[in-house]
Parts: C-alpha cells; structure tokens; sequence
C-alpha cells in the first residue's frame, strides 16, 4: 500500500493539479500542500527565534540602563594594546594573499599559517615553497593577517585584521627571525628545511579591531607599533579556570557589587591588566552575554591579579553582593 501511494504521489508532483495522497485518500493538491509546508516552516522559524538579552534594549529598566551606561565607561586597554595582545596570543592566523595561482589569479585566498611577532609587532613568517601563498607573497607582498581571541566561539569574542606588505627577509636577518619563530614554536624543525623562506610584514598599513557587538575600531599603524600586549593576558586560562570552577559564586557576586546586574551563571572568559571579561546569563534558558568587569585598581603582574580579585571578592562578599 505505501509504495502505491509513493507512486501515485510522484505522478501528482508531475501533474498540474494533481492530488496527493494520505493513507490512500486525496487531501490536497500539490499547490495547497507546498503552501501549508511554508506555513508549517514560517511558525517553526519564527519559534525558534532567540530572545534578545535584556542588556541591548534600546529602552532598558533603570537596572540594564545602569548596566549600560558602566559599560560605556569601563577600563579597557585601548584597541592598539587589545590588537597587539591578540597578536602575541595567536597560536595560529588566516594569512590572506592576492593569488598567483593559475585559475585564481588576482583573487584573495586565505591559508593557515603560524607565525610570531618581532618586538614591534611585526607577523614574522615561515612558509614553505610547496605551498600557494609563498608564489603568492613573492610575486605580490600586499596581505592581511586575522587573528582571533583564545577559544573564539562566535561573534561576541575579539579578533583583529593586520594588513601590509611581506618581504623576504635578507640573510643577515634570518637567524634573529628564527630565533623568535622558535621561541614560540619550539618544535618547528622545519623551518630549517631547504624550501622554507622568512617573510615579515615590514611595510604595516593598519588593521581593523573587532571587540564583539558594538566594538570596531580602525587602528593607525603607527598606534599598532606604540602599543604593548597586555602584561597579564598570558595568564588568564589559569586563573579563569580556577575562578570558574570553584569562584563562580565570587563572580556572581562581584558582577553585583560592582557592575550592578543581577545574573545566574556568570564566566570569566579572559582578563588584562585592567579587568576581566565575563560570560554572563541573566536567566536560566536566555542567551548569555559578554560583560566588562574592571579591576579597582591595575594588575600589573600574576601576583598582582590574585591580590586585586581577593580584595574585590572580600568587599562583594562583605556587600551582599549589592551594588
């Protein structure tokens, strides 16, 4: 019986106003059964829209307007220092070239690549011949090198776009180009493989910061090469780990006393020597969000992180938790 119906069905698909079939009865046409698909589909789509956290209303309660308006102001190192700390914590980039391959001439491509950086933040690269983007670099050295923030997930976490010109390093520069290439990468025996050459972007144009929704910014090239990466960032998996595994309700409660929002679940994602970036969800089941935590006063090394978030869990313990 169902591959009757199977069959008679596909001849109604191939004829005009013709019937389909449930359990051997006529119900709809072909017409009216596409069209309740698209309803059905319509409804689906439109339940499963997400919700949107109360914290980008456009017309917020006087929590999420207070909220709101600490966030605009909060310390945070300058785009420049987030960019070159991006930079110094890349394990790897999306290094973008101008094809000179035959069938792609001319057009961007992307390819995987490690790299280091030189004290004034140039990407310093080594890339084999075998590879595409080597011919590419050689023939044209105008590129781009993206880099996003440590357990990037989505939109709401940092990356940063480093434009430029690569050049083929000279042989007096090599063996200073190795040795930081090495540092970072100590096992990269490779490198001293016949086909690998040493490129570094020495002619920097700029790039372009994305912090998450709301945070995009053109940075100067001569802003990239003043700033520093930030003294601490190197040793925020640690410490967020431990936070979050045995501090959750600490941050809770200094998300409170300090930021003034009431949450449930609240993570710290990274930190620098200003503060902290937490994941915060305001109720079970609603989407989470990225909020700014600053310290009360700079962490400029590992000690100084875990004296100035003793002091702020104290003091929000000691507060309830109030704002």
């Amino acid at each position: 019986m169902a591959a009757q119906v199977l069959q008679r069905n596909a001849r109604a698909f191939a004829r005009p106003g013709g019937r389909i079939l449930f359990a051997g009865r006529p119900a709809l046409s072909v017409r009216a059964a596409a069209a309740a698909a698209r309803r059905r589909l319509s409804v689906s789509m439109a339940a499963a829209a997400p919700k949107v956290p109360e914290a980008y209303s456009s017309d917020p309660d006087p929590e999420i307007a207070r909220f709101q308006e600490h966030q605009r102001t909060a310390a945070r190192p300058s785009n420049a220092e987030e960019a070159r700390t991006l930079m110094a914590l890349a394990r790897s980039a999306t290094l973008s070239t101008a094809s000179a391959s035959p069938g792609f001439e001319g057009f961007p491509f992307g390819s995987v690549v490690e790299f280091a950086v030189d004290a004034e933040g140039r990407p310093i690269l080594a890339t084999s011949t075998l590879s595409p983007h080597t011919g590419d670099l050689a023939a044209d050295g105008r590129c781009s090198l993206t880099v996003t923030a440590p357990g990037f997930q989505s939109l709401q976490d940092a990356r940063f776009t480093l434009a430029g010109r690569a050049v083929q390093l000279p042989d007096a520069e090599r063996a200073a180009a190795r040795e930081a290439y090495l540092a970072k990468y100590p096992n990269a025996f490779y490198v001293d493989f016949g086909d690998f050459k040493w490129f570094r972007l020495d002619e920097i144009k700029g790039g372009r910061f994305v912090g998450g929704f709301g945070r995009v910014g053109t940075i100067k090239a001569e802003d990239y090469a003043a700033a520093k990466p930030d003294p601490v960032a190197a040793f925020a998996a640690p410490v967020c780990g431990h936070m979050n595994a045995d501090h959750e309700g600490d941050v809770l409660a200094m998300l409170k006393h300090y930021v003034g929002l009431t949450a449930v679940k609240a993570r710290m994602l990274d930190l620098d020597r200003l503060g902290t970036n937490l994941q915060v969800t305001q109720e079970e089941g609603g989407a989470s969000f990225k909020v700014r935590l600053p310290f009360v006063r700079p962490a400029e090394d590992r000690k100084g992180i875990k004296e100035v978030i003793v002091e702020m869990t104290r003091a929000a313990r000691g507060a309830g938790g109030s704002a």
